[in-house]
């Protein structure tokens, strides 16, 4: 679903609940008015804030909707934010109205001339908002739509004020003290608590916070499963509207050239659209990866430490000798039989995929093959060349910048 599809989809959402709760209002100020029942001319009025708030939610999605331009060069996301930022003054305000009403009914009664009408009309509201309400925040979820979440959290506390409209409205009938203010102000109260909370999410928004933890540690996992990224910091998020806005800064092997560099970047934002929805877009900076550690593998024909001697071929050789080296200095090394020696066909392209396996960064070989060399360099290891020699010789070679870097294959599909 694109962003202008969802964005739609709950604008769509919103039109329906202005029309919905608009003729539940209507119902229930009729009704209240010929029953004379203040409790449910209380819940109309609550009713009818909720209408605006609804009506300010449509407009916020509506101009989300608008395109990028000069004034507005990242969009109208924010609009959402904003409507739904009115939407929880309006239902602080309610809970206000409620909490007034209830205090005043501790001290008198209604006098109700037609109660079956008034229960009547409680009961249709509470069995119409309850699972509208679910539906409001179950799409409001899936567009990322602050003020439908908002509206349906208050909807579905609907069933809670039409049983206490139900319960007011037997109690003043039968004059019995209390109840009916008491049960008002406890509805008032969950009202507040709910327009607290889209408060403070539509203020945290409207001040760039960062989406919630879930969501961070989603894209730090595809940042990590990028071929190509050694490195990121300054990883970067913020909710704007229904979508949320991403940057980091990471850091790649200096050999990479321009357009592989470019591909890298795509294939970072690319994946992380995919696995997080949400995200609208994602601004990924490459700098060269600067490391003093690197992990070398080196082909020999012997396990005899560091007097191993280098193999002649990289695909064929008995071992595979892995070091760790941090600076100029060796921190540990192991070694790994070549399963793939004496296999008949490819036996390079099943060696390079075991290198890559090891997450090694730096290969050292006298010889190297056409197909081996570009699978190594498409996960970004350095292929550098050493002649006939020791372990030991060959690494501090290696150390003091003296082997030659490889960028063509030294025999043909090895």
């Amino acid at each position: 679903m694109t962003k202008e599809e969802k964005l739609k989809k709950g604008q769509k959402v919103a039109g329906r609940a202005i029309w919905l709760e608009g003729a539940l209002v209507v119902a229930k100020t009729v009704i209240g008015l010929l029953s004379g029942s203040l409790v449910l001319i209380s819940d109309a009025i609550h009713s009818g804030s909720d209408v605006l708030s609804i009506v300010t939610s449509w407009l916020g999605l509506k101009i989300a909707q608008r395109k990028p331009d000069q004034r507005f060069p990242y969009g109208y996301y924010k609009a959402e934010n904003l409507g739904s930022l009115i939407i929880s003054v309006l239902i602080i305000y309610a809970f206000w109205e409620m909490f007034i009403q209830g205090y005043t009914r501790l001290f008198s009664f209604s006098s109700i001339k037609a109660p079956l009408l008034a229960l009547a009309v409680s009961l249709v509201d509470a069995l119409v908002l309850f699972p509208f309400g679910n539906y409001e925040i179950r799409i409001g979820k899936q567009v990322g739509a602050q003020s439908l979440v908002a509206m349906g959290k208050e909807n579905r506390t609907h069933i809670f004020s039409s049983m206490a409209v139900f319960v007011g409205t037997l109690a003043a009938y039968y004059q019995v003290p209390y109840i009916e203010g008491i049960i008002t102000i406890v509805i008032s109260l969950l009202i507040l608590k709910i327009g607290l909370s889209a408060a403070k999410d539509s203020i945290f928004a409207l001040m760039d916070v960062s989406p919630s933890e879930e969501i961070e540690k989603k894209v730090i996992r595809v940042i990590r499963s990028i071929s190509g990224i050694e490195e990121f910091f300054d990883l970067r998020l913020r909710k704007s509207g229904p979508f949320i806005f991403g940057e980091t800064r990471a850091g790649i092997r200096k050999f990479v050239d321009v357009k592989r560099a470019y591909e890298i970047a795509n294939k970072v934002e690319e994946e992380i659209k995919k696995k997080v929805p949400q995200i609208d877009s994602f601004t990924i900076r490459i700098e060269p990866f600067k490391s003093d550690f690197r992990h070398l593998v080196l082909p020999v024909t012997r396990k005899k430490g560091w007097a191993s001697p280098l193999s002649d071929y990289f695909g064929r050789a008995p071992y595979y000798l892995f070091v760790n080296l941090k600076g100029k200095k060796i921190k540990g090394y192991y070694y790994l039989k070549n399963p793939y020696q004496a296999q008949s066909v490819r036996a390079g392209l099943a060696a390079s995929k075991l290198v890559v396996k090891q997450k090694s960064d730096t290969l050292i070989t006298q010889e190297i093959g056409e197909i081996s060399l570009h699978v190594l360099r498409d996960n970004l290891i350095d292929v550098y060349q050493a002649k006939d020699g020791k372990a030991k010789e060959v690494i501090r070679l290696f150390i003091e910048k003296e082997l030659r870097p490889l960028v063509k294959a030294t025999r043909e599909k090895k």
